[in-house]
């Protein structure tokens, strides 16, 4: 038997903003993400799980009726992805790789919470950046529906059971007359695209850019052999072109760790697609040097970030490579950001597509 509505109502409004502002919280966890901070960050998100977990004690027996069943399924899920990725945090015992699965939790987390974020304001809010988030003209067309319209969140042989599809972002207002400028977001070493896209999403759908999170053929991208993965990226630019209107002028090629070092790999060559490039925690690839691809560095804007803290690769490989694009001729912009560790620093995104999209 169903629930009653009064007890779905409270149940509801005090999930939501619990379940949300742990999100939130968490992402500062993943900001400052370091081995040697685990303990301190667990310190850090103890009491927004206790929080998460009492609310959820409260809703997840409530019967939904059939008519919101689905969407009160999504706001169980998502809560049990969120308190898992809490979980994987306060229970590590300073394990960097249950931190890392921490990490994926909490991407599917808001993967579960996106299918009803045209339902409830305060979701769809979570899903803008902080200054879009009283736009009440931007969350109308976001909450109108368009049916059969190829937008939203879509989904190219992407499960993460597979390797080489990818996620695709097309804010769901975009005017098909009009072209979109593209952000390909590539993920770290044994990452995924399905995961990576929501390090993205936020600021696709408030700015109204196509976004496409791609997954490597391989646990990684070619780095090391054949290059197997810029093939289907190629193929993968044009699809999207037939799908919806793509700026050919506005392409930006931007990733973490491996994917920000094969970002400048796949970007520095004499056929690449796209027009600007941004790095994070990744390395110049020798091979770029080694090959003369180096020479399409020059006039290419290049925007790269690393953190004086990356314990993967020291930032004295950021200043290198610095020097060596600088030599090239290439439209630099370099962000040592102090205290960064090797995690991605989304709170770099902002500045980084005003560069992009100026």
């Amino acid at each position: 038997m169903a629930s009653s509505d009064e007890d779905l109502l409270n149940g509801i409004t005090v999930l939501t903003p619990t379940l949300l502002t742990t999100l939130e919280a968490f992402e500062q966890v993943q900001r400052n993400m370091h081995p040697n901070r685990i303990d301190q960050l667990a310190e850090f998100i103890n009491p927004f799980e206790a929080n998460l977990k009492h609310a959820f004690e409260e809703f997840k027996d409530l019967q939904f009726p059939e008519h919101i069943e689905k969407f009160g399924k999504h706001l169980k899920e998502a809560s049990t992805y969120a308190l898992r990725a809490c979980n994987g945090i306060t229970d590590s015992q300073g394990d960097t790789w249950a931190a890392m699965k921490a990490m994926r939790a909490h991407s599917r987390a808001q993967e579960k919470l996106y299918p009803i974020a045209s339902i409830l304001k305060p979701i769809s809010q979570y899903f803008l950046e902080m200054y879009a988030r009283e736009n009440s003209e931007l969350l109308g067309k976001l909450a109108q529906e368009r049916p059969g319209a190829e937008v939203g969140l879509l989904n190219a042989n992407n499960s993460r059971e597979t390797r080489g599809g990818f996620s695709l972002y097309i804010p769901e207002y975009l005017d098909p007359e009009e072209s979109h400028p593209l952000v390909i977001a590539l993920h770290g070493g044994t990452g995924h695209g399905a995961d990576f896209v929501w390090a993205w999403l936020r600021e696709a759908r408030t700015r109204g850019f196509i976004l496409m999170a791609p997954t490597s053929q391989g646990d990684t991208w070619a780095l090391m052999e054949e290059d197997i993965d810029l093939p289907v990226l190629v193929q993968e630019i044009e699809f999207i072109a037939n799908l919806t209107n793509v700026d050919r002028d506005h392409i930006l090629l931007t990733g973490m760790s491996d994917g920000g070092t094969y970002s400048l790999l796949a970007g520095l060559q004499a056929e690449s697609p796209f027009t600007h490039l941004a790095p994070f925690s990744g390395v110049l690839h020798p091979e770029i040097t080694m090959s003369g691809n180096i020479v399409h560095a020059r006039d290419k804007p290049i925007y790269l970030v690393h953190g004086t803290q990356d314990w993967m690769f020291p930032v004295e490989t950021a200043q290198m490579a610095e020097a060596e694009l600088i030599a090239a001729g290439a439209n630099l912009t370099c962000r040592i950001i102090e205290g960064l560790s090797h995690t991605y620093a989304r709170t770099e995104n902002p500045a980084l597509l005003d560069w992009f999209l100026e």
